[in-house]
């Protein structure tokens, strides 16, 4: 299922970046994601964020022109605690979470967290943003909310569930309350973007959480009379070159 998911965000990166596109991957782990952001815009700036040492140290190795900040995006700058889920590593993060297998072996770090607001320039756009972060969505986003604001990225996000969000002290309800009626983002599935179809209403996110975990945040398209009207698929969701 993952796999699916992944090539879905690779399809989206394909078909929404142009060869310039600016963009930030907030736990980019060992970089697979990355990667096809650097292939897809190779004159973009891009900027990874990755709390566990070892991560940073191989995307630092590995991809030389990209600015990687070796922290945990959170909502405020400083140090924190760092679940390193060893014998699963794409599972660490800020705060122990229920986990999928009983028998994981963890190890506490301590780490820097940062604001991405305070720093990413603010005079650079943004055309992307992907964040996996086990549960710690809200918390990274609201460190990015000037970011988000002024230039409208798109977002696809891995949605940890309300059973890791609660760790964070959040709940789907407020990512609701800060992409939608905060910022004014649409939401969608991933699949479901990749297939035009509507916006979710509050109802349609909290029904589409028991079977998805992967959500694209996009920009309302612009209706007849310049307001929200009905979403217009985009060229990757028609399949076609942009």
């Amino acid at each position: 299922m993952n796999d699916w998911y992944d090539q879905l965000t690779v399809t989206l990166i394909e078909q929404i970046c142009e060869p310039d596109a600016n963009t930030v991957d907030i736990g980019a782990g060992a970089g697979d994601i990355l990667r096809h952001l650097l292939r897809v815009a190779p004159r973009g700036r891009h900027v990874a964020v990755e709390a566990l040492p070892s991560y940073a140290e191989g995307l630092r190795r590995d991809f030389p022109g990209v600015t990687v900040v070796a922290a945990a995006a959170a909502e405020r700058t400083g140090r924190d605690s760092f679940v390193h889920v060893v014998s699963n590593p794409g599972y660490s993060g800020l705060r122990q979470r229920p986990y999928d297998r009983p028998d994981e072996t963890l190890r506490e770090l301590t780490v820097d967290t940062v604001r991405l607001d305070d720093v990413l320039p603010g005079d650079r756009r943004i055309d992307l943003v992907k964040v996996d972060t086990e549960g710690g969505e809200v918390l990274a986003l609201r460190g990015a909310v000037e970011l988000l604001r002024r230039w409208r990225p798109v977002i696809v996000f891995e949605h940890g569930g309300d059973h890791a969000m609660r760790e964070y002290g959040t709940t789907s309800a407020d990512l609701w309350a800060l992409l939608v009626t905060e910022l004014g983002y649409e939401l969608r599935t991933l699949p479901g973007h990749r297939a035009g179809q509507p916006a979710l209403d509050r109802a349609g996110f909290a029904d589409a959480l028991r079977e998805h975990w992967y959500f694209v945040a996009d920009r309302p398209s612009p209706g007849p009379a310049g307001g929200s009207g009905q979403h217009e698929p985009s060229a990757w969701q028609k399949g076609t070159e942009p």
